[in-house]
């Protein structure tokens, strides 16, 4: 059971592209990371694609480590990001094991999740959740609007970005323990004015 398959092919075939925009910009999350996790905690970012943000949350003290599906992601993040050798390691929703030991204080999932089909949704935050200790947080970004799917939920180059999914973790998270924190909208960090992100911070009962 893995990620859409087209999904991860059209990264994998646009890796030197998708790459130069992710390091082109930087995440309007970073903010609420700072403020939001523990200062100085061991930090899981799922999905971290170039290594940017992984990267500037290891200026910013956290101790930091990525998964990504995409291989060539996971080579090109360390070499982006010298600072993040052997700290980077394939893998990806719905069925990740603990990486790097596990007991991770907070875990970031940055534009991922739109990505996982309804079905997968339950397994995917139980994977996030052994990630985490008791206590810990996860942070999650998804679309809140997406103009540029032209049919059967996907985009142009077949990706597939699933609608309201923010409603659906929010209940299944809930469910398995966690409390929420805040949810909270952001403008895409790219400049796209066909699409908006909400984002939610939760807390590990």
């Amino acid at each position: 059971m893995r990620m859409d398959a087209q999904t991860l092919g059209y990264y994998a075939q646009n890796a030197p592209d998708v790459l130069s925009r992710y390091e082109s910009v930087t995440n309007s999350l970073l903010p609420i990371v700072e403020s939001g996790f523990q200062k100085g905690g061991k930090v899981l970012d799922i999905g971290c694609g170039s290594g940017r943000d992984l990267a500037a949350m290891a200026k910013m003290g956290f101790d930091c480590y990525g998964v990504d599906p995409t291989d060539s992601f996971v080579q090109a993040s360390q070499t982006l990001h010298p600072e993040l050798k052997d700290r980077v390691t394939v893998g990806g929703l719905p069925k990740l094991s603990p990486p790097f030991g596990g007991q991770f204080d907070a875990v970031l999932c940055s534009a991922v999740l739109m990505h996982i089909e309804v079905r997968h949704l339950l397994p995917s935050a139980l994977s996030i959740k052994k990630c985490l200790k008791p206590g810990g947080r996860l942070l999650y970004s998804v679309p809140s609007k997406r103009l540029d799917i032209v049919a059967d939920q996907r985009d142009a180059n077949g990706r597939l970005f699933v609608s309201g999914q923010s409603d659906r973790l929010n209940a299944i998270v809930e469910q398995l323990g966690f409390t929420l924190l805040f949810n909270t909208e952001n403008l895409d960090s790219m400049g796209r004015s066909e699409v908006e992100w909400v984002s939610s911070m939760w807390q590990l009962n």
